[in-house]
């Protein structure tokens, strides 16, 4: 009696936690670095139950559930994967509006955020919209989507399918960055060429102590203005790709 428990009862919940935990660790939001393992292990445990369905009368042995266990962190992590690469957009976006704002390096070492502060303000300020426009019911979405095509304790996934998806994911997100950010490359570069020209027809003016407060300012003025729009465009991009992610 108690390894029929074991098998229909403990096994279900193992695998759905693996995939689940797998998730939640690689989504935009859930599996930020400054969350603490401990509110993402009881997000996962949380949503166990809700997915967790009997998949066999008997416990396989060792090696045979470490390969079940495998299939299923690896289903979660790609489905988690397919997440982040679409909202790291936000983070290209930044990086390339900060610099043609003259407000950040275009390298820089930093293992949670942008390595600028309007990168880690625009970062915040995603999460948060992404928040209250729905990820909680994008993750429950995805997993639901990924437990009826593909059920606990199944093949592992091919590697075709997560070459034929994940390459296009990576094209769209850097698009849509360029899309987020073209109004302030597009700015920074006409003012940098009105700068150019200013200073050859007036060269004793000194157009660069003049022109890098004036493009500071006018970035700060542009980005509070639009950093709604992008936000709202961004977040409904990243939202709206759920079902279409493998």
């Amino acid at each position: 009696m108690a390894g029929w428990d074991a098998a229909t009862g403990l096994l279900p919940l193992l695998l759905a936690y693996a995939r689940i935990q797998a998730c939640v660790l690689a989504m935009p939001g859930f599996g930020e670095a400054f969350l603490t393992a401990r509110v993402k292990v009881g997000l996962a445990a949380a949503l166990t139950p809700m997915f967790a369905v009997p998949v066999a009368a008997t416990m396989p042995d060792a090696g045979a559930l470490a390969l079940l266990v495998g299939a299923e962190l690896l289903t979660g992590l790609l489905l988690g994967i397919a997440v982040r690469l679409l909202a790291l957009s936000l983070d290209i976006a930044a990086t390339a509006l900060a610099q043609s704002a003259s407000l950040a390096q275009i390298m820089g070492i930093s293992p949670d955020m942008p390595p600028h502060p309007i990168g880690n303000l625009v970062h915040l300020a995603g999460l948060a919209v992404l928040m209250a426009m729905g990820l909680p019911v994008l993750l429950c979405r995805l997993l639901a989507d990924s437990f009826a095509l593909r059920g606990l304790g199944g093949a592992w996934p091919r590697a075709e399918e997560a070459w034929r998806a994940i390459p296009p994911l990576v094209a769209d997100s850097f698009a849509l960055a360029m899309l987020l950010a073209a109004p302030f490359i597009l700015g920074g570069f006409l003012f940098q060429a009105l700068s150019g020209v200013v200073a050859r027809v007036m060269p004793a003016l000194p157009v660069v102590f003049l022109a890098a407060p004036a493009a500071i300012l006018l970035a700060l003025v542009a980005l509070a203005l639009l950093t709604p729009g992008i936000l709202a465009l961004w977040a409904d991009h990243v939202l709206s790709a759920g079902p279409g992610t493998p």
